[in-house]
C-alpha cells in the first residue's frame, strides 16, 4: 500500500489534478483510477453525514475535473473547524481513499462500500494500528430557491 501512499500524496500536492503514478521496479507507469461505474455513483457531488466511529462527521465527495482520475472531497468531525483532505478511487460500489489533515502527508485511509445512499467500512491510520468503523448517509440535494 505504500505506493498508494506516494500517489495520493503526489495527488494531492497536484491539486486533485494527477492520475496517480506507481513505481514498478524503478518505472514509473501511470494507473488509471476510476472506472464508469464510479462516474455513475458520483454523477453529482455528494455529501454524507453520519459517523466515524464515535465521532459526527460531514463529509462531501465529487469526481475531479477530469472523472478518469478518480475522487476527491474533504470531511470534517463536528465541533473542529479543520478540513481533512480525501482523494482516492471507486470501482463500482468500493470505494478507496486516503485523506491528508495538511495536504502533504496522508493520515488515514477509507476502505468501503457505497450502496445506495449509505457509504460504510473502515478508516485506519496509516499503520493500522488504530481502525474504526464509519457509516454515512448520502443527504439529498437541496432545491435551489
Amino acid at each position: 500500500m505504500m505506493a498508494g501512499k506516494f500517489a495520493v500524496v503526489l495527488t494531492l500536492l497536484t491539486g486533485f489534478g494527477a492520475a496517480p503514478v506507481f513505481a514498478d521496479n524503478g518505472n514509473a507507469v501511470v494507473v488509471p483510477t476510476t472506472t464508469a461505474g464510479a462516474q455513475d455513483l458520483f454523477a453529482r457531488p455528494l455529501t454524507l453525514r453520519g459517523t466515524l466511529g464515535d465521532a459526527q462527521i460531514e463529509m462531501h465527495l465529487q469526481l475531479k475535473p477530469d472523472p478518469t482520475e478518480g475522487i476527491q472531497g474533504n470531511y470534517v468531525i463536528a465541533g473542529q473547524p479543520a478540513k481533512i483532505l480525501l482523494a482516492g478511487e471507486s470501482d463500482n460500489t468500493d470505494v478507496i481513499m486516503e485523506e491528508s489533515i495538511n495536504g502533504k502527508d496522508v493520515s488515514g485511509e477509507w476502505a468501503g462500500k457505497l450502496v445506495g445512499n449509505i457509504f460504510s467500512g473502515t478508516w485506519s491510520t496509516t499503520d493500522d494500528a488504530v481502525t474504526k468503523p464509519f457509516a454515512l448517509t448520502v443527504q439529498a440535494a437541496r432545491p435551489v430557491k
